[in-house]
């Protein structure tokens, strides 16, 4: 199921010309999954097991503005073997997109120092799409 959470846009996510930097977009990604998905990933450092981004690509579409409200939209939108997908919308909330985004992470079990196929609970947030 989507999960959507409200970025506050900061004077320091700014570059020279007043727009937020394209590498602080890969942020407020990371900031709606971990936000969004906490328990999912709950404990997962406890447990040793380890989410690792092995991929990130991010489409710009429109400049965002420290004036802008900002909100990501995140989903999990696939899972096969130790990766598992996101996918991500930052928008205004009322129809302007300003990136679209895809990660994809590694299941690192640090225990057997391995990848290991991607937990349950994951595939199931998966499978109610």
């Amino acid at each position: 199921m989507p999960k959507e959470i409200e970025i506050q846009i900061r004077f320091n996510d700014l570059d020279g010309y007043g727009h937020v930097n394209n590498s602080v977009y890969l942020s407020y990604c990371e900031i709606a999954r971990t936000n969004g998905y906490a328990d999912v990933f709950n404990n997962s450092i406890e447990k040793k097991m380890w989410f690792i981004l092995t991929s990130a690509e991010i489409n710009y579409k429109k400049f965002l503005k420290l004036e802008d409200k900002a909100f990501v939209k995140v989903w999990l939108s696939g899972a096969k073997g130790a990766l598992f997908t996101f996918e991500y919308i930052i928008h205004n909330g009322q129809g302007t997109v300003f990136a679209t985004a895809k990660t994809t992470h590694a299941v690192y079990d640090a225990v057997k120092n391995r990848p290991v196929r991607v937990p349950q609970e994951i595939i199931n947030e998966v499978e109610t799409l």
